[in-house]
């Protein structure tokens, strides 16, 4: 069994970030008083811990190793050292803010949303804020065959509602925003009904080269140069499909959760579902079949990361667990609470996430286990949001 410690963090821990394996994992927490960024390092000890000013709750960390978080419509870095770094203000309309953001090596792309919903846009810009190129997403209408209305035209019966615009659209969260080679995929959500679209740009023009049709969004990850998982959950839909570059269903499966995809291209879905369906770990091969792992029971999942000699690391009801590349199943630890987030393989097989008890209090904590699993895989989604910055830019 692993030992296990609890780094005590003032306020709510929430996203968690690191610059490489070596560490530290960067934490970012929200209590009455404001929001909080600390460093913790592979040992469990907090390094430093500075008040900042967050309110989207976004973070990533950039190729040198600066934080990165957005505040309305500017992004603001703290240095590896805990001090104030750049501050980057980006020209934008009076109503709109950053709704999801990318670090990029020479600069950022951002996905603004602007409430009440009248527009949605995407840009690039340098370093310094200068805008690359902006898109104007195309006016969103929404349908879906199970979101239904009743009327007295139709006797009351249910019927499909007829296509809808919006009243708020922002991008989803997590993996709301990805970038894979030459591509940029914006999936932007309407919180009210739970029905989203995706919009695919070329990274170097902004033009838009494909678009998904109206679905109930789910978990979203890069396979490949230019090709994106895209999962469905929701009014009856529980799938995930492969897109490729050019927008064309490589692949799709009757299968839905938190994905993984390893250096050699092969994809495992730890799936959850909202009701009482049995759900797997399964590997989706590009065939559009299926191999099924043991059953899981719970559904709230922490995880999954990649280990580089194919194991697999989650919380879910109670245990942590690997799952080997046969897909059977081991128990670790078993502890108290649920999984939130994501979960960070770092060097020394230190795993490090986040459980709650009571999310709706504030109750959670940062659990460090020591494990004996090698170095995260190197493939395009060994965890969620791609990699350890939070930054889903894989190198190809």
């Amino acid at each position: 069994m692993p030992s296990v410690e609890r780094v005590e963090l003032t306020g709510r821990c929430g996203p968690l970030a690191a610059a490489g394996a070596a560490g530290p994992v960067y934490a970012l927490t929200s209590s009455s008083s404001g929001s909080a960024l600390c460093a913790v390092g592979l040992d469990g000890r907090v390094r430093w811990n500075r008040p900042v000013h967050a309110r989207s709750g976004l973070m990533r960390v950039a190729p040198d190793g600066g934080v990165w978080l957005a505040d309305d419509a500017a992004l603001v870095e703290t240095t590896a050292s805990g001090a104030p770094g750049r501050q980057v203000a980006l020209s934008h309309a009076p109503d709109e803010r950053i709704g999801e953001f990318v670090v990029l090596a020479d600069g950022f792309v951002v996905a603004w949303q602007s409430k009440p919903y009248h527009t949605a846009r995407v840009e690039r810009v340098n370093g310094s804020g200068a805008r690359r190129w902006s898109a104007e997403l195309p006016d969103a209408r929404l349908s879906y065959e199970g979101v239904v209305e009743m009327s007295a035209a139709n006797d009351w019966e249910p019927a499909p509602m007829a296509p809808w615009r919006p009243r708020e659209l922002s991008p989803e969260r997590p993996s709301g925003l990805l970038v894979s080679a030459d591509r940029v995929l914006a999936t932007y959500l309407d919180w009210s009904s739970g029905i989203g679209m995706g919009y695919c740009l070329d990274l170097a023009t902004g033009e838009l080269v494909w678009v998904t049709p109206p679905h109930p969004t789910g978990e979203r990850a890069i396979a490949g140069p230019g090709a994106f998982l895209v999962g469905s959950q929701g009014y009856g839909a529980f799938s995930t499909r492969l897109y490729d570059r050019d927008g064309a269903t490589v692949a799709e499966w009757p299968s839905h959760g938190r994905l993984l995809v390893s250096s050699r291209g092969r994809i495992r879905v730890v799936e959850m579902a909202n009701d009482s369906s049995p759900q797997r770990v399964r590997r989706l091969h590009r065939d559009g079949t299926m191999t099924d792992g043991p059953l899981l029971s719970g559904y709230y999942t922490v995880g999954p990361a990649l280990s580089g000699d194919g194991r697999a690391a989650l919380f879910r009801d109670g245990e942590l667990q690997t799952v080997a590349t046969d897909l059977s199943l081991r128990t670790l630890w078993k502890g108290e609470g649920e999984g939130v987030g994501r979960m960070l393989l770092l060097a020394r097989g230190r795993l490090f996430f986040v459980l709650t008890t009571d999310w709706a209090k504030g109750d959670a904590e940062l659990v460090v286990a020591h494990t004996d699993l090698p170095p995260l895989d190197t493939g395009a989604w060994p965890c969620g949001e791609s990699n350890l910055q939070a930054n889903p830019v894989p190198r190809w």
